[in-house]
């Protein structure tokens, strides 16, 4: 493969840009308190409605140690709660509280506004190319996880 440092450098010029129009370096995303990890974790949940603490290591590539902290941090602050699987006792259940769902339905209208206002002002023509350009990146990268 040859890479030149331009291609580089372009690639990781837009990772920054990019990084900076979502607030991704924020110390709390979206105004709620939380950094982007724990967003995501909360996020993650909310998608799944049940799961184990392996699911969301898997699904964020997470460290298990560091996603068992968020995962306390999130129970403390009464976000999700943990259950004991009546299959297996050994495992817990993790599923967001009352306060955790309205949480990630807050978090799930921000980011939507947040994209919304993003591509404000532009033309039908431009959302659609951009769109375009951002699924042919992650149909690529995708090609990618299994290595």
């Amino acid at each position: 493969m040859n890479l030149n440092d331009n291609i580089i450098a372009d690639i990781r010029q837009f990772n920054r840009f990019y990084t900076n129009i979502l607030g991704l370096l924020d110390k709390h995303v979206l105004n709620t308190g939380y950094s982007f990890t724990e967003a995501r974790v909360i996020l993650e949940i909310g998608f799944l409605e049940q799961c184990i603490a392996n699911n969301l290591v898997e699904n964020l590539d997470i460290d298990r140690s560091y996603m068992s902290r968020i995962i306390t941090k999130l129970s403390k602050d009464g976000l999700v709660i943990k259950e004991f699987s009546t299959l297996d006792n050994r495992t817990s259940l993790i599923r967001l509280t009352p306060k955790g769902i309205a949480l990630f339905n807050q978090l799930n209208e921000k980011s939507d506004e947040q994209i919304v206002k993003l591509l404000q002002g532009m033309s039908q023509k431009e959302i659609k190319e951009i769109h375009a350009s951002m699924l042919l990146i992650q149909k690529k990268l995708d090609k990618l996880e299994g290595l």
